[in-house]
């Protein structure tokens, strides 16, 4: 005989509940009716609720604990409920890599938390049964299952090509129309809508670098003007398929690009025979960007910009999350770590590289003021929602801090406590989405 639903909760909250002796359990888009105890042993600020295998099963969850984030009358939602779509799902096959290992990171923090986070792939929902299939770490291991359609959707689908494919840009678009799921970080950002947006508002205006599409014209004028430009990918990302022009002489132009060990400069040229040179390498399908080249300030000798994580925190604010510093290798002019790039620690690259302890204040001053701007900017701009970005900034000899790059799709930092933090933000925003959709009441942890 199949055992009655059943839900275990501290005193003081089964308190709360009191008369009832049965309370609605939601998770996701799944209710069930269970039965309540309390458990003595439990600490008394213990916010948190034990499902039984019945419970569990009607819920479509594995046993365990599970946050209480509302909690009114005889209703208790739980979790929240967050699915993370990855193309690194695919017919139950678990991530592997420095992917898997990230992903398992977020799904183990958020356990500990009460939180429960599956993974999906595009072939993972199931309409007709309301479900989701995807995978997550259940008893320490990976495994598939059928789960309930979630509070929260993440959208960490790493390949812009598979973004791009009709299937997926048709769930998208349906997943956006569900006003049952808080959807965050829905595409890929370009380069040319994030610097149109940012160079139209007052706000950022001036710490964007001239950025134009390119084209002959462009090309002609911005040489005019700066004696080193870049040409830039607006799909592109990590340096790949980045160019770097600079004059040798009035008149005279050389580049080099990304793709070699060692920049190769090939040259001279006039402006005319650069852009034919420059239009072949770019082919006819990839649009091009042409970027102002800043004259970024030089950590041993060698150019370095700051990689900066910002996040939306427990009441939807936006906080930084942490910046590191990203140095290039001997004579590259990219500080991306699989173009030779090394990892150091910001705090002492800056009181290196900016001994004057008034600069170092100037510094953070403008990166408080680039963290409470340019996302909210952004999402107003471009009409989505937002709730984690990187943010390439590069700092000029003078202590200018100039916005280089924005992604919406952000990779792991290798520094443990900004990995850390980004877990916990992460979590703590997942659980105020998931109360601010369900506005019928708050339960405050």
């Amino acid at each position: 005989m199949k055992k009655a639903a059943m839900v275990t909760l501290t005193p003081k909250l089964r308190q709360e509940l009191s008369p009832h002796t049965m309370a609605q359990i939601k998770a996701g888009n799944r209710i069930c009716m269970a039965r309540i105890t309390a458990n003595d042993d439990k600490p008394q600020d213990d916010n948190k609720l034990l499902l039984n295998h019945s419970a569990a099963q009607e819920l479509k969850l594995p046993i365990s604990t599970y946050h209480i984030y509302y909690l009114d009358n005889n209703q208790i939602w739980i979790g929240p409920v967050v699915a993370v779509m990855t193309s690194a799902v695919n017919k139950n096959r678990h991530p592997h890599g420095k992917t898997g290992k990230m992903l398992r990171e977020l799904i183990q923090y958020a356990q500990s938390r009460g939180i429960f986070v599956y993974l999906f792939g595009l072939d993972g929902i199931q309409r007709n049964l309301h479900q989701i299939r995807g995978i997550s770490i259940i008893n320490n291991s990976w495994q598939p299952g059928l789960f309930p359609w979630p509070d929260i959707i993440y959208n960490r689908i790493r390949l812009r090509k598979i973004e791009k494919l009709p299937q997926t840009n048709r769930l998208l678009r349906q997943i956006n129309l569900d006003r049952r799921i808080h959807f965050f970080n829905s595409r890929f950002l370009n380069k040319r809508e994030v610097y149109e947006a940012l160079t139209k508002h007052p706000d950022t205006r001036s710490i964007i670098p001239d950025t134009r599409s390119f084209s002959r014209t462009n090309l002609h004028s911005m040489l005019k003007i700066h004696n080193e430009i870049f040409m830039k990918p607006n799909h592109g990302s990590i340096g790949k398929g980045i160019y770097k022009i600079k004059m040798l002489s009035p008149g005279l132009y050389s580049y080099a690009g990304t793709s070699s060990a060692l920049p190769v400069w090939k040259g001279p040229y006039t402006v005319e025979v650069l852009f034919r040179h420059l239009q072949c390498n770019a082919g006819i399908k990839r649009e091009y960007l042409l970027q102002q080249a800043i004259k970024l300030a030089r950590y041993k000798s060698r150019i370095f910009d700051v990689r900066s994580q910002v996040q939306k925190n427990h009441r939807g604010e936006w906080i930084l999350t942490g910046a590191a510093v990203r140095v290039a290798a001997k004579n590259k002019f990219v500080t991306h770590i699989p173009n030779g790039g090394r990892a150091e620690v910001f705090q002492q690259v800056m009181l290196r590289v900016f001994p004057s302890q008034r600069s170092r204040k100037h510094i953070d001053t403008q990166l408080a003021q680039i963290v409470s701007s340019v996302p909210l900017i952004l999402e107003k701009a471009l009409d989505i929602n937002l709730a984690i970005l990187t943010m390439d900034l590069g700092i000029d000899e003078g202590g200018r801090v100039w916005v280089l790059e924005v992604n919406s799709k952000p990779s792991s930092f290798d520094e443990d406590d900004i990995r850390m933090r980004h877990l916990e933000y992460l979590c703590d925003y997942c659980i105020y989405a998931a109360r601010q959709k369900n506005r019928k009441g708050i339960y405050e942890a």
